[in-house]
């Protein structure tokens, strides 16, 4: 779970999240595989489904957060304190909710 919390909180430096997924997933998985009884299904899931979330964590994040600040209703300092504040909520309830669901529905197939 460390690793898809720090893959999630990477994507600030990331201008896109093209870039952050084709940087670092590759290399992400890459490190799930090598660890030892890890499981590669979950941890790649969890991998894709933080670079969902991670949409709103920076004005610059993806194409509609462009939108959003460029309208001028949020203001900078606003965008940035909301992404942190449910960037962490949204990861939370990924680890807290979404990681027993998957574990649950992966061992069903």
């Amino acid at each position: 779970m460390l690793m898809v919390a720090v893959y999630f909180l990477v994507h600030y430096m990331f201008a896109s999240l093209t870039a952050h997924a084709t940087a670092l997933l590759p290399v992400f998985l890459v490190a799930v595989m090598a660890v030892p009884d890890m499981p590669l299904k979950l941890v790649a899931m969890l991998l894709c489904y933080t670079s969902g979330l991670s949409c709103l964590l920076t004005p610059y994040a993806s194409g509609p957060s462009a939108i959003y600040y460029g309208s001028g209703y949020i203001s900078r300092l606003d965008f940035w304190r909301l992404g942190a504040i449910f960037g962490l909520i949204f990861l939370a309830a990924l680890m807290l909710v979404g990681v027993p669901y998957l574990n649950w529905f992966l061992s069903l197939t």
